[in-house]
């Protein structure tokens, strides 16, 4: 009986996760995107709210922020990229530069949602987004970071792309 309840709540916490899969997989962008980590993005502090029991390391955010937009990558029919720089200007591939500005882990009674606010700047443009990412059981601040900032990317992509 606990080996289902517990399959069952894994399970409801991959739902969100594929689903941003499944629906980066309908999104048709112009051209190619190639993102860029703003490294003023490592000063931010991930801010716990509620109890909460242990402790994971904290994530090195640009490698966790690649592999967010690498797996996206993986499910879209748009190419993506996260690159080191800017580089020169191009008019085959828009180049945005993505600063995290606010991470907060909200531990409730049965679940955490960790929620992430990042600001796209691009062509003299800014698109601001949040993205979320529940867990039921148990999780890492790698893990929660990685999916909600593959999740406020894909808003990103949301908005930009249709």
């Amino acid at each position: 009986m606990n080996i289902i309840l517990i399959s069952s709540i894994v399970m409801l916490n991959c739902k969100s996760h594929k689903e941003i899969n499944k629906l980066a997989s309908t999104l048709e962008c112009t051209k190619p995107i190639e993102f860029i980590f703003d490294k003023q993005s490592n000063a931010v502090k991930i801010e716990k709210v509620g109890p909460s029991i242990g402790e994971s390391k904290i994530p090195n955010y640009e490698l966790t922020f690649i592999r967010a937009v690498n797996e996206l990558n993986e499910n879209m029919n748009t190419e993506l990229k996260a690159t080191q720089t800017l580089g020169f200007p191009s008019d085959s591939v828009l180049k945005v530069e993505v600063r995290i500005e606010k991470i907060i882990w909200d531990f409730r009674t049965t679940d955490a949602i960790m929620t992430t606010e990042l600001n796209f700047k691009f062509e003299d443009k800014e698109i601001k987004t949040t993205g979320t990412n529940t867990t039921y059981v148990h999780g890492t601040k790698k893990g929660n970071l990685r999916k909600s900032l593959k999740s406020g990317i894909y808003e990103f992509l949301n908005i930009y792309c249709d």
